[in-house]
């Protein structure tokens, strides 16, 4: 006799599938719900309903008010969403808001984070152009001279910066706007920071290339990546590039760092979900340098 499969219907808990469909019940546009409207929505006698609820509670999964009744999420069940989010790397919290940054923009998108003077590519989806280069994920670039770079280091006090960049008297020119020195780049970064924080640029590192670049913020309010879009220079006119994309790069990288538990308003950490992104996973990156868009590595050639 063949063993069932526990996907099969004789393995199911009714209880717990209950249970579970309970807490489903609320979401961002129904945070609150009273026990007449669960049951309702389950489609259970009201009593059934109670004694879910009831138990959910006492394992803190739910919330009771005693003056109205109704329930919220407890701290059990987003404690089982912080468990998920410590599992992701960076790369996999981001991707869904880089890609629509490449719906909306038809560009080739980009996100890095910084290792000492250097970015250090996470992520990259590209265009279907035919601008290529031979940037993938795992390449470095120098911070003074790329927009993610710039986006990274305006987070940085003045003593932590010339820190950085102690005994660099010049500063490796890659075009005619390439900061000679350390004292030019703190003031190109101090002008970054007056934009938002956003670095748009026309052949900033390479001629002929546009690219607009924004920071990501975590629940500490701390730069900890870039985001970016590249396209050839012909592709946005100005007034483009300085509005409209550069609003849709701003708000890509707000996404992000409010899925990693950024607030802009306090500047407070949501709680827990800073967890999604440990130290280790910042300070030694573990991307396969070979992989492509998301492990497909004939997607990660840069345009």
């Amino acid at each position: 006799m063949s063993k069932r499969k526990a996907k099969e219907p004789s393995y199911i808990v009714p209880a717990l599938e209950r249970g579970l469909l309970l807490l489903q019940a609320f979401s961002k546009d129904k945070p609150v719900q009273s026990l007449g409207i669960l049951a309702k929505e389950l489609d259970l006698p009201r009593a059934t309903t109670f004694r879910l609820a009831n138990t959910l509670e006492h394992l803190g999964f739910l919330i009771r008010d005693e003056e109205s009744g109704e329930y919220r999420v407890g701290a059990a069940a987003l404690k089982l969403g912080w468990t998920y989010l410590t599992g992701l790397e960076l790369p996999e919290i981001a991707y869904p808001f880089l890609s629509d940054l490449r719906y909306r923009t038809g560009a080739s998108v980009h996100m890095s984070v910084r290792e000492g003077t250097e970015v250090v590519y996470v992520s990259r989806l590209a265009a279907q152009a035919a601008l290529s280069s031979n940037i993938r994920v795992g390449s470095r670039l120098p911070a003074h001279a790329s927009t993610m770079g710039r986006a990274m280091l305006q987070d940085l006090e003045d003593e932590d910066l010339f820190e950085l960049y102690r005994g660099t008297r010049e500063l490796a020119p890659f075009s005619p706007d390439t900061p000679p020195n350390v004292v030019a780049l703190r003031d190109l970064l101090l002008k970054d920071a007056r934009n938002d924080g956003v670095v748009v640029s026309r052949g900033y590192y390479e001629k002929g290339v546009v690219s607009v670049a924004a920071p990501i913020r975590d629940g500490s309010d701390r730069v900890v990546a870039a985001v970016n879009i590249t396209a050839s220079a012909d592709k946005f006119p100005d007034d483009v590039l300085n509005r409209m994309v550069k609003d849709d790069v701003l708000r890509c990288a707000a996404r992000i760092s409010a899925a990693i538990g950024h607030d802009p308003d306090s500047h407070k950490p949501h709680a827990g979900m800073q967890l999604a992104l440990p130290d280790t996973a910042l300070a030694d990156p573990r991307y396969d340098p070979v992989g492509g868009e998301q492990g497909h590595p004939e997607y990660q050639t840069r345009e």
